[in-house]
């Protein structure tokens, strides 16, 4: 006998993002994003589908290639979560960045259709 499934929940899909994300394999990341979905992120504006969305993480990536994140709180209802996270990027040259905010999401099919991340993004302007 098989045991079904459980379902995703905002949750664990979360924190598997964050896995694939602090491992900068930007196609594990867009592995957990809806086709359609939106990613709405300051300094890069709304991006739609995974084409857009790729560009802010090579971007990201491209300047940071190390990242740890911690969730610092988190709740869900159903399909929705909020998550407050901490983040350290880590530059080429080891220099390590700090930031923290919050990303309003919902999941559809085990994947994000959308995230709003909310974050200042100063403290990772160029020094």
């Amino acid at each position: 006998m098989t045991t079904p499934a459980t379902p995703a929940t905002p949750s664990s899909v979360v924190r598997s993002y964050w896995t694939a994300e602090e491992s900068r394999d930007i196609d594990a990341v867009l592995g957990h994003y809806q086709p359609y979905a939106e990613l709405i992120v300051p300094e890069f504006g709304r991006l739609t589908g995974h084409e857009e969305i790729r560009k802010f993480y090579a971007a990201s990536i491209a300047r940071f290639p190390g990242l740890r994140v911690v969730i610092d709180s988190e709740l869900t209802d159903g399909d929705r979560g909020v998550f407050e996270w901490s983040s350290v990027f880590t530059d080429h040259a080891g220099g390590q960045w700090a930031s923290n905010g919050v990303n309003v999401l919902r999941v559809s099919g085990g994947k994000f259709a959308s995230v709003h991340v909310y974050y200042d993004p100063a403290p990772l302007a160029e020094r």
